[in-house]
Formats: C-alpha cells, structure tokens, sequence
C-alpha cells in the first residue's frame, strides 16, 4: 500500500455509504460471504431454531386427506336437434369458464350440499352432537374445503375437497358435482317454461299486427289504383334515364356550335382566322383543299430554284395556287353556312328534349309520390311477417329442447377415497424450512451488518474516511485490557511488530525526510490504544538507528510511563518545560532500549488546556528535533478535550488510531475533519485490534499472517543493530 504523499486525505462526503468492499457503496458476494462468516454462529443459530419449528409443526400438524372430481365443460352443447336452445352460453370463451369455476362454490350450491348429505349431524362438523351448527357455519366451513382450479390449456375442471376424515372428502366432491349439474337442469328449465310463455304471449301480439298492417296495405292500393305501381316505376325510370342522357349530349353540342358561331360574327371574311375554328378546319372540303395547296406550294419552291417568272410553267404554278386559295375561301363561305344551319337545328331539338324531359320528370315524382306511402305500409307488413314468423318458429323449438336431458358440463371422473393423506408434505416443509432457515439467518446477519455503525475492514475505512491506513494490527489481548505492551522486541516476526514496521515503511514514504521527523499520535475516543502504538512505533523508529524522543502529552491521563515503568514517576516532563521550570535536557528520560529516549508529563498540571495554549510546545519539539533524529508525540483524544489541537504546530505527520469493531465510524470522521479544520498534516488512520476474518483476509487487504516469511526472519536479539551515519539518519 503507498499512501498519499502529501498526508492529507480528502474530506469523505457525510452521506457516502459505508460498504465492506471496495468501498463502491455497493455489496457483491464477497462481502457477503465473509460477513456470513463472521457471525456464522447468528445464521446457525437462526438455521437450527427454524429446522427445529419446522419438524415440531410437522409433527403436531393434522393429517389432511384429499379426493378429486373431475368436470368437462363442453366447447358447444350437445345438439339433438339442428336447432339451437333458447338459452345458451358461449361456452368456448374464458369467461364462461371463469363462470363456472366461481358457480361451483356460490352459497346457494354449497346448501344445496349440506342440506343433501345432512351435515349439520355429521361427527366431523358436530363433534359434541349437540345443538348442530347453523347453516352459514356449515357454508363456510364448506367454503374452506373446497379448492375449484381450471387446468392449464384444458377445459377440464378438478374440484378438491380437504377434510381430516377420507371418507367426507370423496362424498362432498361426488355430491358437490352432482348438485351442480342437477341445478343447472333445473335452471334451464325454468328459463325454458319462461320463454315459452313470452313467446306464445308475443306470437298473439304478431298476429293481429299483422293482421292489421296487412289490411292498411290493401285499402291504400285500392284507393289509389297503384295495382301496378312497380311495372309503371320499371317503365318511367329508365325513360327519365335516357331524356336526360339525350338532353345533355345535346346541349353540349350546341354549346360548341355557339361558340364557333359567335367566334365566325366577330372574324368577318379572315381566312386565316377563321381556319383556327375547329368547326371550319375540321371541315372534309376545307381540310382537302389545304391539303392542295400544302403541296402546290411546296412544288413552287422547288420550281423557282429553276425558272425565272417569266417562265411558262412558273406562272401556271401561280396560277393554280391562286384558284385553289379562291376554293378555300368558298369551301370557308360554305362551311359557314352549314355551322349556322346546324347551330339552328340544335337548338331547336333541345328546346323539344327539355319539354319531353319536364313532362317525365313530373309523372316520376308523381309515381314516388305514390310509392312512398306504399313502401312503408309494405315494409310494415314484412316486418310483421317476418317478426311473426320467428316467434313461432322459435316458440316450436322450444316445445322441443326444454325436454332434453344434455348439459354443457359432464363428469369425467368422479371422487374417490383417498387413502394417503396429501397434507403436510413433510419433505417439502422440511426444504422450506431449511431454506427459509438459512435466508432468514443470512438476512440478520446482513441486517446487523448493516446495523453496525463501527469500522472493520481496511475498506471501510478508506471507503468511508477518504484517508489511507497506514498499517492494521490484529487483536491483542493485553491492549483489550488496557495494558500496554511493547510487542516489536518481544516478537520481532509477529504480526503485531510486522504491522508497526509496515507504519514506519508507509510513513517514510510520505515525503521527504527532512518533512517527516515529528509524528503525533491521538484518536477520537479514549482506549483505542494510541499510547501502544505511539510507543511500539517510537521503538521501531530506534531500532533503526534512529535516535527516538517519545513525548507523553496527554497531560490528563498519561500512560507512556506506565507502559515502560509499570508504575508512575513523580520526575519531571512536559509540564515542568512549558511552565519554564526545567529544560529539555532535564525532562528527557533514557530507558533500556537502545536509542529511544521518552519525556513524561512531568508534575500535575490543574489546567492543561491553558498550559498548552501557551505556544510553548512547538519550542519543546523544534528543540527536540535538534537532538533527536525522530520525536513522537502521544497525545489526548481528539473528542475528548481540546489539547490536542493546541500542539498541532511543529507537528509534520498526524496518526489517527482507530479501533476496529468499537469506534463509531461518524466520530472517526469527525475527528479527521477536526483536525484537517485546524491544519493538521494527517497522513492516515492506524486500525487496531482488526480481527482476522473466516476463510481467508484476502478481502480485508492485509493478513497478518505471514507464513513463509516468519519462519526465515532472524530473531531480533540475535540480529545486531546497524548503526546508521548520521547524515542518513538526517
């Protein structure tokens, strides 16, 4: 792991989730195979409690035996005769389907079934034989029997009945289905007698109204002598067709003969003009001569390429081309004449088609004056006919049906005694449970999970903080005793002295050398192990050759000494130097490790914050570092007091230790941001007492465990010191 290089972390977002993985938000099935892991004594005491309800409601639970009656429901019903009933169902739609299944179980029906089999006597309903139950007793506890399911892609219908007693079941299904079929008898016979007196009462109705309309019908044809309305209406019509076809081809030819007429009045003698009207130039003696002259005109210029005027056949051409223009005017003259003939002609033919077109178009409107009447009194008597004839056709008809015995729904195969009991399926209740064991037991552990508002993983607390860990160490019984204990000499390849080497690794690497010789150590909340590991790393750092000063800040309830004494001193420390009563030479303390020097807190002091306001700490450690080569700082809780937060000058990298599974994740931010409020270089978060998790740490980044490596490692009081030049140790 490389941590930032600048020390500062960004300031995590308050409403960021805090996830167990890769710190997404989300959860894959990593997290939640270790989180199962942890609290696998939840899920199977979870598990167990479930398995042990389920076998014990197997055990107490009633012995349900169930028996089956099977219906079919026809597509069509059943046909005698090629007429079809009075009544009838569309039976091939779902809807009758559905109507069926919710009949089989009506309130009326299930009566019908208590009253047939004379339940309310029965043992299994009136186990005392007292007074019997009440008829809606007996409906619903019918009611609660009886399963009525369709088959799937079928029309086929299974009624289920469930009862402790075998034989009850197989005699409800039978009579059930049985009362079923002989009420829908019934009904339709009923609806049967209904409309045959509808129908006889409506058929009297239809005869005098026919009768009557009939009777209305001849009286107007006798009155109005319309015997042949229809022959005359055949002849009249198609007449009335063919004047008006006559009349109109007519007016338009005189239309066109008009404007030609008019068009010769305005042109006068203008051969030229007048050759554009298609009345002349489509003239056969006109359209001749044209014709003449087109090619006595193109044989003239031929014949001027060769002769002169003057030449005989030159002027013969001349004078053929003359006379054949003087037969083009008098053909024109003529043309005239026969356009204005023609132009008479049709008019007066049309004035004699409109006189015929008008006198038929009043003997048509007169003969529809006649019709109309005669149309609606002999549509009357149709209908009546028509309306008549149905309603005895249909009354006959049903004569007939209402005594047949087939139904649209049949038995297909009726109820037995069952001879197994079908409830409760012990093998499936059993899988329930066990399932319903296991998820319920995985979901509380998720749930805690969830619940669980502490730090226990390396992702989470980068996820959530935004700041690097620095190292992570594993459980360590005497620090969960609030004991300190000095574990990089007593086992130098243990977990717990690799983890603070793995510190002392991360924290060089965050700059330059000469930026990182201060460090302070403090946390949020007291007992999250600060001292033990300000001490175990100061130790580490002398162990490198460094010259180490560890200062015990946390003047309210300092520890350093106790760890390393087993007992406080009354000498002097840091209050004696900020008061101004000793120097730095005469507060400092040598001890048996080699190169690690400590100050203690010295004489009591009443008001700490105060002293420490004073500024004089940032003297203590800039004199500090003139001797020493590293100086460490154990301080005071960040939530706690404020002290803390008035040492922070001087101070070039701040540890923040956390312990795992116990500080509240929101007071660890809030610590960091405090501090990153006031400046402080915060380079990480030190996570303590990190439990090693079930079936492996690969998710929590670290394990502490460091098989292959261990074993190889020389034992620290087998391994000499180097001593470092002191230009390296600078």
């Amino acid at each position: 792991m490389t941590p930032r290089s600048n020390g500062h972390g960004p300031e995590a977002p308050a409403a960021k989730e805090l996830s167990g993985g890769s710190g997404s938000g989300g959860m894959d099935l990593r997290q939640i195979y270790h989180i199962v892991l942890d609290r696998a004594w939840m899920v199977l005491g979870v598990f167990v409690v479930a398995v042990l309800l389920t076998v014990g409601y197997v055990q107490r639970a009633p012995r349900i035996f169930a028996s089956t009656a099977t219906l079919q429901v026809e597509q069509q019903e059943q046909k005698i005769l090629k007429f079809d009933r009075v009544v009838q169902d569309d039976l091939r739609s779902t809807e009758t389907l559905r109507t069926i299944l919710q009949t089989l179980k009506t309130r009326s029906l299930l009566e019908r079934v208590a009253s047939s089999n004379d339940l309310a006597m029965h043992p299994s309903f009136n186990p005392t034989g007292a007074s019997p139950p009440s008829l809606a007793g007996l409906v619903g506890a019918l009611d609660a029997m009886i399963n009525v399911r369709l088959r799937a892609g079928t029309r086929l219908i299974d009624v289920t009945v469930e009862h402790t007693d075998a034989s009850l079941t197989a005699l409800i299904a039978n009579t059930l289905v049985q009362e079923f079929i002989r009420s829908g008898y019934e009904q339709d016979s009923q609806a049967a007698d209904l409309a045959s007196g509808n129908l006889m009462r409506e058929g009297q109705r239809l005869k005098r109204k026919l009768h009557d309309s009939e009777t209305a019908l001849q009286k107007y044809m006798v009155d109005s002598r319309s015997i042949s309305l229809e022959e005359r209406q055949n002849i009249v019509t198609p007449k009335l067709k063919e004047l008006n076809t006559r009349v109109t081809d007519l007016k338009s030819a005189r239309l066109r003969m008009e404007a030609d007429h008019n068009r010769l009045a305005e042109l006068g003698t203008n051969t030229a003009a007048l050759l554009t009207l298609p009345s002349i130039n489509t003239d056969p003696t006109v359209m001749g001569i044209q014709v003449s002259i087109a090619k006595q005109e193109s044989e003239f210029s031929t014949l001027k390429l060769r002769y002169r005027p003057e030449h005989p056949k030159f002027i013969q051409m001349v004078t053929q081309i003359s006379e054949l223009e003087r037969s083009l005017s008098d053909a024109i003259a003529r043309a005239n004449q026969n356009l204005t003939s023609s132009y008479e002609s049709a008019k007066s033919s049309e004035a004699a088609l409109g006189v015929a077109l008008r006198e038929q178009e009043d003997a048509a409107l007169q003969l529809n004056q006649q019709a109309i009447q005669y149309s609606v009194l002999n549509r009357e008597v149709e209908s009546d006919r028509v309306m008549y004839d149905a309603v005895v056709n249909r009354l006959k008809e049903t004569s007939l049906t209402k005594e047949l015995t087939t139904y649209k729904v049949r038995v297909v195969e009726p109820a037995l005694r069952p001879n197994y009991p079908v409830k409760p399926e012990k093998s499936k209740l059993l899988l329930r449970g066990i399932i319903l064991g296991v998820l319920a037991g995985v979901g509380l552990a998720l749930g805690m999970h969830s619940l669980d508002n502490t730090i226990k993983t390396v992702d989470q607390a980068e996820g959530f903080l935004g700041v690097p860990v620095l190292a992570t160490l594993p459980p360590i019984r005497e620090l969960e005793d609030n004991e300190c204990k000095i574990v990089v000499e007593e086992n130098s390849n243990s977990a717990n002295a690799e983890a603070f080497r793995t510190l002392r690794a991360a924290l060089s690497m965050l700059g330059r050398v000469e930026d990182r010789r201060s460090f302070l150590f403090t946390s949020a909340h007291p007992q999250e192990g600060k001292t033990f590991s300000s001490l175990n790393f100061a130790i580490s750092l002398s162990q490198q050759g460094l010259r180490t000063l560890l200062i015990d800040c946390d003047l309210r309830r300092p520890s350093v000494e106790a760890a390393l004494l087993g007992r406080r001193s009354s000498v002097v420390g840091v209050s004696d130097f900020l008061t101004g009563r000793k120097s730095l030479d005469e507060v400092v303390n040598s001890t048996e490790h080699h190169h690690f020097f400590y100050v203690g807190v010295g004489s009591h002091a009443p008001n700490p914050a105060e002293l420490l306001a004073q500024g004089r700490f940032a003297k203590l450690i800039e004199e500090a570092l003139l001797k020493f080569d590293r100086v460490v700082i154990d301080s005071a809780p960040i939530q706690a007091v404020s002290d803390t937060l008035l040492i922070l000058e001087g101070v070039q990298t701040v540890c923040l230790t956390v312990r795992s599974g116990r500080t509240p994740r929101q007071a660890v931010q809030r610590a960091i941001r405090t501090l990153q409020n006031a400046g402080a270089p915060v380079a990480g978060v030190l996570l303590n007492f990190l439990k090693r998790p079930r079936g492996g740490g690969a998710y929590y980044y670290y394990d502490y465990h460091y098989s292959g490596y261990s074993s190889k490692a020389p034992r620290s009081e087998d391994s000499a010191v180097i001593e470092l030049p002191k230009a390296a140790k600078r």
